[in-house]
C-alpha cells in the first residue's frame, strides 16, 4: 500500500468516526478561519523525456532521466462557516525543488552513414515549482473547549513551472551542447485532508495537517507528469 493510500484510508476513517458524533455537537463558536503552515512534500519523482529529429539526413536522438526531488512547502488557507460545521474555504499551496538531469544521445556522422556516436552530458540546477489553488469544502467540530478536527475536500487546481534538459549539436560535428528549456501547465485533480487545531485562546492557536492534493499535467516534452501528492506539516491559527 502507498503513502498516498494509506492517508486516504486514515483520513476517510477519521471521516466515518467523526460522522457519527457530529449530530450531538454544536457548531463552533467562531465561523471564520486562516491558517498558515510551513511543511514537506515527500514524495521522489522522475521524469523521462526522449525527442528525434533529423541531422545529416538520418534520425538523432536526445534522451534524458531527471530526479523530482522532495521538499518544503509553504501552505495558507481560509474560510467562513455557511451551514452548521460546515464552511467553504480556497487554499494556496506553494512548492519549489531543484535537481540534475543527465543526457544520452545518439549522433549520426555529417560524413557517413550509420555511423552514430553516443554522447553523454549532465546538468544542474533544474528548477521545479508548484503554485496549487485548492478549493474546500471543510467541516469542523470541537473535541474539547481548545482542541477541534477538521476534515476537508474539494478540487485542486495546480501551476507547475518545470525545467527540462536537451541538447543541441554543434554545427557539422557530433559534439553536443547540454541545454535548459523551460515548460509549463496546470493540473486539474482533487484535494482531501484532516487538520488538528489546538487554541491557546479562542481567536489562535497552533495546528498540523495532512492532506492529499494532486494531479497530472502533460508538458511539451515529456506527459503525464505528476504534481503535488501527499503534504503535511504544522503552523499557525486563526479563528475570527
Amino acid at each position: 500500500m502507498t503513502q498516498t493510500t494509506t492517508v486516504l484510508a486514515l483520513i476517510t476513517f477519521a471521516w466515518l468516526s467523526a460522522a457519527e458524533a457530529r449530530a450531538q455537537q454544536p457548531p463552533p463558536a467562531s465561523a471564520g478561519f486562516i491558517t498558515v503552515n510551513v511543511g514537506a512534500q515527500p514524495q521522489r519523482r522522475t521524469i523521462n523525456t526522449s525527442e528525434s529529429f533529423s541531422l545529416y539526413d538520418e534520425k538523432a536522438t536526445v534522451t534524458s532521466n531527471q530526479p523530482i526531488k522532495n521538499g518544503v512547502i509553504f501552505d495558507v488557507s481560509g474560510g467562513y462557516r455557511v451551514w452548521r460545521q460546515v464552511a467553504l474555504g480556497v487554499g494556496l499551496s506553494s512548492f519549489r525543488s531543484r535537481g540534475d538531469a543527465g543526457i544520452i544521445a545518439s549522433i549520426p556522422d555529417p560524413g557517413f552513414f550509420d555511423r552514430p556516436k553516443i554522447a553523454t552530458g549532465t546538468t544542474s540546477g533544474l528548477d521545479r515549482s508548484e503554485l496549487g489553488v485548492h478549493l474546500q469544502a471543510v467541516w469542523r467540530t470541537p473535541v474539547t473547549d481548545k482542541v477541534d478536527v477538521s476534515l476537508s475536500a474539494g478540487p485542486s487546481f495546480i501551476s507547475v513551472k518545470q525545467q527540462v534538459a536537451t541538447a543541441s549539436v554543434r554545427t557539422r560535428t557530433q559534439d553536443i551542447d547540454v541545454i535548459q528549456k523551460s515548460e509549463s501547465g496546470t493540473a486539474v485533480g482533487i484535494n482531501v485532508g484532516f487538520d488538528g487545531s489546538y487554541m491557546f485562546q479562542p481567536q489562535y492557536g497552533v495546528g498540523m495537517f495532512v492532506r492529499y492534493a494532486g494531479g497530472s499535467v502533460d508538458l511539451p516534452a515529456v506527459s503525464d507528469v505528476k504534481v503535488g501528492g501527499l503534504q503535511g506539516g504544522f503552523g499557525f491559527r486563526l479563528r475570527f
